[in-house]
């Protein structure tokens, strides 16, 4: 009985193609793999990073996990008011537009243009319809359904992080666990192992590597800004990575 955490996949889909091939090869059905959220944006292939994550749910043995990212939630934000921009101005979301349909992007980024710095001052309504009518039902369903934290016998899996002063993370708010405590995890000194996300703080090795950043019981894996997904299985630790991938 195990629990394998994938990190932060940002659209990256050869690594995540690589990654979970490993992991198909390792999981039982008495394991759990747990996925941190921040599936999309940034990298290129994020239609392929939901459809693979899906497939991988759907043929394994194992229980799986999905968490959800602070990408995916301000997604979901856009996706149930038209009004708000906060994911197409903050998140790099035009690539993940781009890989649902390139048109819907270029009609997007006029759109976007026009509305110029109304789109701060008013509340200003963009067809946002012209993406989210093509992504599949499936992929809607997927994100809309993702969960914020998982805790199992090894470990608690939580995207951003906690506060070390809240205690445990079924006492943390909504916006820590997406986006991380100040504190944390420097400060952290609670009792649970948390694997983490969402920071890109990985421990570089002397061949220019990124490792996992072990720290007062806590494991950070977000590596993908060096175009390498990264894994952990718990309670051995093994890590998993996929070789450089991706641009």
């Amino acid at each position: 009985m195990a629990t394998i955490v994938v990190g932060d996949i940002h659209g990256n889909a050869a690594a995540l193609k690589d990654l979970l091939g490993q992991i198909a090869c390792e999981a039982t059905s008495k394991d759990t793999v747990v996925f941190l959220g921040d599936y999309i944006d940034r990298g290129p292939d994020t239609k392929s990073c939901l459809d693979q994550v899906i497939d991988f749910r759907e043929t394994t043995s194992a229980a799986v996990v999905t968490l959800m990212g602070n990408h995916e939630d301000w997604l979901l934000r856009t996706y149930r008011d038209f009004t708000r921009h906060s994911w197409v101005l903050g998140m790099e979301a035009f690539e993940t537009i781009r890989s649902y349909s390139p048109k819907a992007e270029r009609s997007l980024r006029r759109e976007l243009d026009r509305a110029g710095v109304s789109l701060i001052t008013d509340k200003v309504r963009i067809p946002y319809d012209l993406f989210f009518e093509l992504v599949p039902a499936s992929h809607i369903h997927f994100l809309e359904n993702l969960k914020l934290f998982c805790r199992t016998p090894d470990a608690v899996s939580v995207h951003g992080g906690i506060d070390p002063k809240k205690g445990a993370v079924e006492e943390q708010d909504r916006e820590t666990l997406l986006w991380g405590g100040e504190d944390f995890p420097a400060e952290y000194r609670g009792g649970d192992v948390i694997v983490y996300g969402h920071s890109n703080n990985p421990v570089i090795n002397e061949a220019g590597w990124p490792q996992p950043n072990e720290m007062n019981r806590t494991i950070g894996i977000d590596t993908i800004s060096f175009r390498v997904l990264t894994a952990i299985r718990l309670p051995d630790r093994r890590v998993f990575q996929s070789s450089r991938r991706g641009v």
